[in-house]
């Protein structure tokens, strides 16, 4: 995609915009632009933000140094995990393909960076899954494809036969929460590097184990937080730093969903084809207590929290996880939750509405979460500071407060944005509601070094570059230790129905 002003970056005073503009005059926008934003970016001392001028690291991969990798877990979050690199079946190839000519998206994929990569071994404790990872394995159109030098991947019983071959460098762990850590931990003991997708782990216990474990046997570890790729969030971090929003007291955090599918109660392609004899039970317990076998609690496991993490672990892991790297925040040392389960009560213990307080005393602030599942209005995340406050997702929007000494001389109604960045719009002066509905997202691409590019295949490719001894994961263990504490002590708070304090020293949550 081409770089251009109008497709990256908008820093403006809004009410000159809006006030004597509309969106038919968008030469004078684009003039008053360049003659009016300097001085305003100046006094918001963010007239010049490094992250905007970000390189993609060049490509690291060969053929002699490819990395094979093992998929645990190709349900519908493994599937796109493949995609992002560049793994799709010849069936989607056939379905994208118009009198010869590949569609947009398929034409993408084939064009992004080549990772050098071999999916060379899957696993699923749905041999109906394991066996379209092994069909898509097999398509030889892909990046770097084409070569006719397609081996297949091999179909592992489990993953523990996975992580013993000698055929596999590193594992994408994507299955029920309840698994992550002792299927992460085995890897790591077994020399694998690994790519997790989050929530990190189910308990503050596995977290530990896991954090330790990673630690001492020193193997490349991300949590798949794709959020970490975003350049709106790279940006509100340096301008948090630069000191923007003056003294940040509160942080307030959302997620809305409805209907069936937003509450994890669904009905996905080839789940009618499971039963007992291609569902290996056992293997999806995993050490959960014993029940016979469920097709609910197997294809709906996140609404059960004998497999699940509730909303929270869910949905708020990655606002937190979005917030904690603009602000790091680090784990609360209070937590309190409120939940019920009003609606969809003969579907697990899930509970349809949560709502929690995070206090963080020592950075003199809060962050509170409101998570529904019957309401599917969209709110992005509120960062509030003395000075200013941020909206943040794939967008930001800094509003300057009524009260700001710092910005008194800056005539812009707090109603109105004094700063906004969107990748990839062709808007050139925007109102509230607009603004609102390009923010609406948070995942998916991001824009850098003049390109738009797939957020998971970034998260993908900084893990696989660290592989390789270039550069470092952005979402670390470290960064998952925090993410699983945070969410889990909520978890705690609302089983409990009491406070729940962190206990930094010994690493465990205090109940009461």
């Amino acid at each position: 995609m081409k770089y251009d002003r109008r497709n990256f970056l908008k820093g403006m005073a809004a009410v000159p915009f809006l006030g004597y503009f509309t969106f038919g005059f968008k030469d004078n926008i684009t003039k008053e632009l360049d003659r009016k934003s300097t001085d305003y970016l100046k006094t918001l001392k963010i007239e010049h933000l490094k992250a905007p001028e970000g390189k993609l690291l060049p490509p690291t991969g060969n053929s002699s140094n490819l990395i094979r990798i093992g998929l645990v877990g190709n349900g519908w979050r493994g599937d796109q995990l493949l995609r992002s690199l560049g793994f799709v079946s010849s069936k989607i190839i056939e379905e994208n393909t118009f009198n010869g000519k590949y569609s947009k998206s398929i034409q993408d994929l084939l064009d992004q960076e080549d990772l050098y990569v071999e999916f060379a071994g899957v696993c699923d404790t749905f041999e109906i899954h394991a066996q379209r990872g092994f069909e898509i394995s097999k398509n030889d159109i892909r990046p770097g494809g084409g070569k006719g030098k397609t081996k297949p991947a091999k179909i592992f019983p489990t993953y523990r036969e996975m992580i013993a071959s000698d055929e596999i460098d590193a594992i994408i762990i994507a299955t029920p929460d309840h698994t992550h850590a002792q299927i992460a931990i085995a890897a790591a003991k077994a020399g694998k590097h690994i790519y997790l997708e989050k929530p990190m782990t189910h308990s503050i216990e596995e977290a530990v184990e896991l954090k330790n474990t990673i630690k001492s046997t020193g193997v490349v570890f991300q949590l798949g937080h794709e959020n970490r790729q975003q350049m709106s969030l790279k940006m509100a971090q340096e301008m948090y730093q630069k000191g923007v929003l003056g003294d940040v007291s509160m942080v307030q955090t959302y997620t809305n969903r409805n209907g069936l599918d937003g509450a994890w109660i669904r009905t996905r392609k080839f789940d009618h084809l499971g039963n007992p004899d291609n569902i290996n039970w056992k293997e999806f317990l995993a050490g959960a207590p014993w029940t016979e076998f469920d097709p609910k609690k197997y294809f709906n496991w996140q609404r059960y929290s004998d497999y699940g993490t509730s909303i929270t672990g869910n949905d708020f892991s990655h606002k937190y996880d979005c917030v904690n790297q603009v602000l790091r925040l680090g784990i609360p040392e209070n937590v309190i939750a409120m939940a019920g389960q009003y609606y969809y009560k003969n579907h697990g213990d899930m509970p349809d509405v949560v709502n929690a307080i995070f206090s963080y005393p020592e950075r003199g602030l809060t962050m509170t979460y409101d998570g529904t599942l019957k309401s599917g209005i969209y709110r992005q995340s509120h960062i509030l500071g003395s000075e200013a406050s941020l909206d943040i997702d794939n967008s930001i929007m800094l509003y300057k407060d009524s009260n700001s000494e710092r910005y008194k001389d800056i005539h812009v109604d707090s109603d109105n944005p004094l700063y906004y960045y969107a990748p990839k719009t062709d808007i050139d002066a925007v109102s509230s509601a607009t603004s609102k509905t390009y923010m609406k997202g948070g995942y998916g691409p991001t824009f850098i070094d003049g390109k738009v590019i797939d957020a998971t295949f970034l998260h993908l490719k900084e893990w696989i570059d660290a592989i390789r001894g270039q550069g470092k994961t952005s979402c670390d263990i470290e960064a998952g230790f925090e993410e699983a504490v945070t969410f889990n002590l909520a978890n705690l708070a609302y089983q409990h129905k009491k406070p729940v304090t962190w206990d930094k020293l010994n690493e465990k949550a205090i109940i009461g």
